[in-house]
């Protein structure tokens, strides 16, 4: 079993261990695309059963969508020991729809029966427009379990004889190259049906939040460093990536990300951008952009959906985190001097301020992901001369009154207890109390690796 697999097994054990009624959809809990039904009352909660085994298995939610009702879509991302990035892409579903039509319900996709998996499966294929091998044999096998309910499940949606006996034929005989051929017809008759407004709502949706992006590589002088990301992190952006070549005469309009090779000095661009150096060689260079890029990715999920990925922050902290990240002056200032804090430093994702009072955070430090800041916390500086300031990896909590001085990193997953004084690292998954008092160190960090399916 491939990685994709055990991360896979990894997300089915984590959801009997909760307790959430599901079923694999699909002809193989290892495949490429693993489609889950969940009960109706399970369905809301995804979001954040999704988010939290991401976070404990050290991977990344890289999109988050609903191209349908009751149905959410995942992608999850690691990388290998040397940056070659593997994606799993989850789809939930309560209820099953398309182009807004109920097609199958929660019950009846809970309950297996070969009749329901194959009307799902062949629905997916044809909206898909291709019937794989591994596809095409798990739908010959759920045709002989039951042919008749099968076949009345078929009529359903393709009332025609002819159509009837195609795909009767096409299961039965386990040969589907005539049903690859008429599957724009297929598809046409499974949309024959007006536009639904529920069908509209989920476009509009995507519209809003796309799962495509716009990245500028502005001063390449090759091709060879462009295609090779756009290759490896296809699966990452589900409506394809639209790839700029831009001298740095061009200004990246329209980009949400820039790629720059080797840039002047005074050059500068308001968009985040990831520096690539001449010297450095393509594969290394293509493992860096990769990686940042699907950083960047979870941010957007991050910052889209704040509450459910990072917490739910009140009013407050969320003013004063839109006014800091999008450099608002009088809205920063005032929330500021309301609030008597100080962030200066870029917040690329959203943080979790239960009690945003009494802050501050140097303009030089580094704030990860799902970072969550409680009051009187302190993020600077030694001495007023010093510029050092702090490392914040990701998924850190740092407790009420502590202080964090000085050129430090705090690893992932550690803990800094209330009124802490830290001014030296602090390994991942430990937790410091106290003045420099680390707690965990090495037996931590084994236990944790042990417990993951991949390490990042």
């Amino acid at each position: 079993m491939d990685e994709r697999g055990y991360v896979a097994e990894a997300l089915l054990d984590r959801l009997r261990d909760e307790g959430v009624p599901f079923r694999a959809l699909g002809p193989e809990a290892a495949a490429p695309d693993l489609a889950l039904a969940v009960a109706q009352d399970a369905l809301p909660g995804m979001p954040r059963r999704m988010a939290r085994f991401a976070q404990d298995f050290d991977l990344r939610l890289v999109q988050l969508s609903r191209d349908e009702r009751q149905r959410i879509q995942f992608t999850l991302a690691w990388s290998d020991e040397v940056g070659r990035p593997s994606f799993l892409e989850v789809h939930a579903l309560g209820d099953y729809y398309r182009a807004g039509r109920a097609l199958l319900r929660s019950e009846e996709l809970l309950s297996g029966r070969p009749e329901v998996l194959l009307l799902y499966n062949l629905v997916e294929a044809i909206q898909a427009q291709g019937i794989d091998e591994a596809r095409a044999a798990w739908l010959s096998r759920l045709w002989h379990a039951d042919p008749r309910g099968a076949l009345e499940r078929i009529g359903d949606l393709w009332p025609a004889r002819r159509d009837m006996r195609l795909l009767a034929h096409a299961a039965k005989q386990a040969s589907w190259d005539q049903v690859r051929a008429g599957l724009p017809r297929l598809r046409r008759i499974l949309y024959r049906a007006l536009p639904n407004p529920f069908a509209l709502l989920a476009r509009l949706n995507l519209v809003l939040q796309p799962r495509f992006a716009a990245v500028a590589f502005v001063g390449f002088e090759n091709s060879a460093l462009r295609e090779r990301v756009v290759r490896d992190l296809a699966p990452a952006f589900p409506s394809g990536v639209d790839a700029l070549e831009l001298t740095y005469a061009e200004r990246p309009r329209g980009a949400d990300v820039a790629v720059l090779f080797d840039p002047p000095d005074t050059y500068r661009l308001r968009l985040e951008s990831i520096v690539v150096e001449r010297a450095e060689a393509l594969p290394p260079a293509a493992a860096k952009v990769e990686r940042a890029l699907l950083r960047w990715l979870e941010r957007r999920v991050e910052r889209r959906f704040s509450d459910t990925v990072v917490g739910a922050n009140p009013l407050a902290a969320r003013i004063l985190q839109f006014a800091c990240r999008h450099r608002v002056p009088l809205l920063s200032d005032f929330m500021g001097t309301l609030l008597n804090c100080g962030i200066y430093c870029p917040l690329p994702a959203p943080i979790l301020m239960p009690h945003p009072y009494g802050i501050f955070i140097h303009r030089n430090a580094s704030i990860g992901s799902r970072v969550t800041v409680m009051q009187q916390v302190t993020i600077g500086n030694k001495h007023p001369s010093d510029s050092a300031a702090p490392v914040i990896e990701d998924d850190v909590c740092i407790g009420a009154g502590a202080k964090i001085l000085g050129a430090v990193r705090v690893g992932h997953g550690a803990t800094v207890g209330a009124n802490a004084v830290v001014t030296r690292d602090v390994p991942s998954h430990c937790t410091v109390v106290g003045a420099n008092r680390i707690l965990g160190r090495a037996g931590v960090v084994q236990e944790r690796q042990a417990s993951s399916v991949v390490n990042t």
